[in-house]
């Protein structure tokens, strides 16, 4: 019987690890820009917009990075008998 092998990222995996990397460092990239305008008193409308686009980033590196994790093998049907 040999070991399980360890799961590796395909290519379109290390794909969508890239984007969820490039959607984390927009998210704080408008993170840092709507605290800014939230302090220097800008106006409401760009600061809810850059929230809601810090927002949008920040879940799409979350679906990206689970989209790009490896799957364990699936086990042969004569392990199960």
């Amino acid at each position: 019987m040999t070991p399980p092998s360890k799961p590796r990222r395909g290519f379109g995996k290390k794909i969508a690890l890239l984007c969820a990397a490039g959607s984390l460092t927009c998210s704080i990239l408008t993170l840092g820009a709507t605290l800014w305008f939230w302090f220097i008193g800008g106006q409401p409308v760009i600061t809810g917009s850059l929230g809601a686009t810090t927002f949008f980033f920040f879940s799409a590196a979350i679906v990206l990075y689970e989209m790009s994790r490896p799957q364990p093998p699936l086990s042969s049907a004569d392990e199960h008998s």
